[in-house]
């Protein structure tokens, strides 16, 4: 057997080319697994993590007539503002929450209108849980105008051509019913990675909602909260549920189940991507090393005419396919390693198809990142495929006539 393993060896760097083909087909393919692999789960990463980020938080508190029916006068009672702020000071996983006042209503202009969600918020305390400060793509945050200054998402500004400066006229009804109509001016236009939400939200200051409604009660409808750690998500959640009375908290995977689905199944997916990868490379080795074994068919002749048997010459050349595998797995590793730390810190900016992610809730720029595990799966399927792909070439081998073989031009 050791005998074996020395030819093996040998044969490998005998027919450069041959071996180069070989030894490129592994490591192209280990890097474009794990590059395919490392973009997908980055987009999808940062779906959730934009999601998160600028409209949904880690938890969401109602009142349970608000989650019946969403009205303005279905807010938090007193009590129950002072109860809620009392659990989630006392929740050490907390890192921040933010109170606001919701109503459903239209913005229009000259242009049209368009319904839409007129969220009032504390400008101060909303930034630290949300990044929509983060996002504007013009403007500024509620810091230029002081009357009646609006945020609106960028696809709604297209839809009703508005820009910074310019008015959209807010329309919803007060607590008894009253139809309500005010005017305010655009200051930031801010873009979320998501198109629907960017068109159906308008954020205001808590201050200008309540001076518009009249109404005694700061009318909070909704505390948005950001924990940590956003895995611990759920069991906060029931924690708070226990604590707080006539009031839902949900975490981030009860209210966008879609989310969650396709957070728990990326894993399944990007596998699936990982092996069409690694069974095309097989294809690749197979041709490759199938020549390999014609070219050879006189070599292999007289290797089976003096003594080596059948099973020998099989091994033989599944040992090549095996030492090419071996040479070439860690020189794919470290280039995927290399272009992976280097885009994941830079990003890939894919403007061409920037308004069909902006459409799905991804943002343009993309940083890719894959689990460490993933050097270790992607090695061990390229090395179980080159002992497949070794396989036909190998039984080809089996069926040559010594007789006949040696005497092949």
């Amino acid at each position: 057997m050791k005998t074996i393993f020395k030819i093996a060896w040998r044969n490998v760097w005998r027919n450069k080319l041959r071996s180069g083909v070989v030894f490129t087909s592994v490591l192209l393919g280990i890097w474009a697994g794990l590059f395919v692999l490392a973009i997908s789960s980055g987009m999808l990463e940062q779906q959730k993590r934009g999601t998160l980020e600028s409209q949904l938080s880690h938890i969401q508190i109602h009142s349970d007539p608000y989650l019946a029916d969403i009205k303005l006068n279905h807010n938090f009672s007193k009590s129950q503002i002072a109860e809620i702020d009392q659990a989630l000071n006392d929740t050490k996983e907390v890192k921040n929450f933010c109170k606001r006042s919701i109503v459903e209503g239209t913005g229009s202009t000259a242009h049209g209108f368009s319904n839409l969600n007129v969220i009032g918020v504390n400008p101060e305390i909303e930034q630290k849980v949300t990044t929509i400060h983060e996002r504007l793509i013009e403007g500024s945050y509620f810091t230029k105008y002081k009357n009646r200054p609006a945020l609106i998402g960028r696809k709604l500004a297209e839809d009703l051509h508005l820009e910074v400066g310019k008015t959209i006229n807010l329309s919803f009804q007060d607590a008894e019913g009253n139809f309500i109509q005010s005017g305010f001016k655009v200051e930031g236009i801010f873009g979320s990675p998501s198109q629907s939400f960017d068109k159906s939200n308008v954020f205001i200051k808590q201050e200008d909602f309540v001076d518009l409604v009249a109404g005694e009660s700061n009318y909070v409808h909704e505390y948005a909260v950001n924990l940590f750690q956003v895995g611990n998500s759920k069991r906060i959640a029931e924690q708070l549920n226990s604590e707080i009375k006539e009031a839902t908290a949900e975490d981030w995977a009860t209210i966008s189940p879609e989310l969650s689905f396709r957070d728990e199944t990326a894993g399944a997916g990007l596998m699936v991507i990982l092996v069409i990868i690694v069974f095309a490379l097989t294809f690749g080795i197979v041709n490759t090393m199938l020549m390999a074994v014609l070219e050879r068919k006189r070599e292999l002749g007289m290797l089976l005419c003096v003594g080596m048997n059948k099973r020998n010459v099989f091994v033989m050349i599944v040992i090549e396919t095996i030492f090419l595998s071996l040479v070439a797995a860690p020189a794919g590793l470290l280039i995927s390693w290399l272009s992976i730390s280097y885009f994941g810190s830079s990003g890939i900016k894919l403007d061409a198809v920037g308004e069909a992610l902006y459409k799905a809730g991804i943002d343009s720029m993309v940083y890719p990142a894959v689990d460490s595990s993933a050097y270790l799966t992607i090695s061990l399927m390229i090395m179980f495929a080159s002992i497949i792909a070794s396989i036909i070439p190998a039984r080809k081998a089996l069926k040559y006539n010594p007789a006949e073989a040696v005497r092949a031009v």
